[in-house]
């Protein structure tokens, strides 16, 4: 079984600290697949693993649009 899956959720404000949660999948193309404009990004987190509680930066969160518009 893959214990990596992906976090799809939208931006709701400037600051980036209100967001709601889109979709969680099991790969990182379907999560892309979810996002309908720039203000969607996707993370990956592995199933059954604890985080800390402190604020940290997500490694390997994206916004895959906005990424794409900026080519």
């Amino acid at each position: 079984m893959n214990n990596n899956l992906w976090i799809c959720g939208q931006i709701f404000s400037e600051d980036g600290h209100t967001w709601d949660f889109q979709g969680v999948f099991s790969t990182e193309e379907k999560a892309k697949a979810a996002c309908k404009n720039d203000s969607y990004f996707i993370g990956p987190v592995v199933l059954d693993e604890e985080i800390s509680e402190e604020t940290i930066e997500w490694e390997g969160c994206y916004y895959p649009l906005y990424e794409e518009t900026k080519k």
